[in-house]
């Protein structure tokens, strides 16, 4: 029973979050805050990469993210988010909460399957991956290939 209740607690928080997404990208004329949302929604882990990738960007001159995370496209312009499922919801021994929850998003002219990755931080769902499923990108993976071996950009 508690597992079928943090499934819907889950599936409600990722609506939310999308809901408010596609209000700021309407209301924004396509772009989002992509920091606010990440200090907002995301985990500490994701958070703490995020930078590593940054401070890459900035010493070396050079950009990781081409498209956008949270709307999956290059021009978020008119978008929006449906078929909402939780494919998989796990309440460790420890009570450490993972999900997962796969959408689509749709733009004017195409459409990309979507997967997030969500753990239970300081009361919270938080993102912890973004998927893009159409090309297989893992972005969190993505993030650490960018950065290689050199651990400098962590610190």
């Amino acid at each position: 029973m508690a597992l079928a209740i943090e499934r819907e607690v889950v599936l409600e928080r990722v609506r939310s979050i999308y809901s408010l997404i596609r209000q700021e990208s309407t209301y924004l004329g396509g772009s989002v805050d992509n920091d606010w949302l990440d200090k907002s929604f995301c985990s500490k882990r994701w958070n703490d990469l995020l930078m590593a990738v940054r401070r890459k960007e900035f010493l070396t001159n050079s950009l990781f993210f081409e498209v956008n995370r949270w709307t999956m496209t290059y021009d978020s312009n008119m978008i929006s988010f449906d078929e909402f499922e939780v494919a998989d919801c796990v309440i460790g021994p420890n009570n450490e909460k993972t999900a997962a929850v796969n959408f689509t998003v749709y733009s004017s002219d195409t459409y990309t399957p979507v997967r997030i990755e969500l753990v239970y931080e300081d009361g919270q769902w938080k993102i912890d991956n973004f998927y893009h499923m159409k090309y297989m990108l893992n972005l969190r993976q993505s993030m650490y290939n960018y950065l290689g071996n050199s651990m400098l950009y962590l610190i």
